[in-house]
């Protein structure tokens, strides 16, 4: 009984919720990119520096 309780606990949060956490998991993962691609372009910029001296 209680598990059929949480199931349809779970299943209508995720009916609910759904766009909002889909929303979240793709603001996230493009979060998550952005920085990736900023620490890249840091570390290129320190090695363009360290090969200068």
């Amino acid at each position: 009984m209680t598990t059929a309780f949480i199931l349809i606990a779970l299943a209508l949060i995720m009916i609910y919720a759904g766009p909002t956490l889909l929303f979240i998991c793709v603001g996230y993962a493009d979060y998550m990119l952005e920085r990736r691609r900023h620490l890249v372009a840091l570390r290129h910029a320190v090695k363009r520096r360290s090969d200068e001296f």
